[in-house]
């Protein structure tokens, strides 16, 4: 199998190749403008590779451009190899870094929230949260956190009797890739493929002038 695996959901951006049971990756930390690293990393990583299986994307929550970027990222590849779309969320990649046991993801929300989700052994447990950062750190210890969250959240983690994951801020992307490998069932095509916003974006369109 041979699968590329993108995910821009926080600041640290990432793609994956796992080919013939091998994962070759990159990642960068990016402030703005995440396409103009994407696009020559992109090329560099898929030299040589003339067929894809899939192409595995975080679908959200997270930053609302930066998810945009990373799926129309996807969405090209995947038109141009003619290959399908796995859809991944991105608090579940960052819970599979971890591995088993009571993991809660957690990604910065921006005006004092965080998005949310706790897992079990992999498994999600109650729905994706939008909440103040005491509110979701306030689930059952022990638990381990992860994601950029944790480490922007991180007082009020260790506050709640959780313990930060030591690779947190890092880029997920080889654990989508890994995850993705067993989820060729769920791959859609790239006309289907749909983010999975928990809120709505600050930036609106203007009303019609009347």
């Amino acid at each position: 199998m041979t699968l590329l695996a993108v995910d821009t959901a926080g600041p640290v951006i990432g793609l994956a190749l796992l080919r013939d049971g091998q994962v070759r990756s990159w990642s960068a930390r990016v402030v703005r403008g995440a396409d103009a690293l994407l696009t020559p990393a992109l090329a560099a990583l898929l030299e040589g590779v003339d067929v894809l299986d899939a192409v595995a994307v975080s679908v959200g929550p997270g930053a609302f451009t930066s998810l945009r970027v990373g799926v129309a990222t996807a969405l090209g590849v995947a038109l141009a190899k003619g290959c399908p779309v796995i859809p991944v969320g991105s608090l579940e990649a960052r819970a599979a870094m971890v591995g088993p046991g009571r993991v809660l993801a957690l990604l910065d929300g921006r005006k004092g929230r965080a998005y949310a989700a706790l897992f079990q052994d992999g498994e999600r447990v109650g729905e994706l949260l939008d909440e103040p950062p005491e509110q979701v750190c306030g689930v059952q210890a022990p638990f381990v956190a992860t994601g950029e969250g944790a480490l922007v959240f991180a007082s009020q983690v260790r506050a709640a009797g959780g313990a930060v994951f030591e690779r947190a801020g890092d880029s997920p992307v080889e654990a989508l890739a890994l995850l993705a490998r067993g989820r060729l069932d769920q791959a859609v095509s790239p006309q289907a493929l749909r983010l999975r916003y928990v809120r709505d974006a600050d930036a609106q369109k203007p009303a019609p002038r009347t």
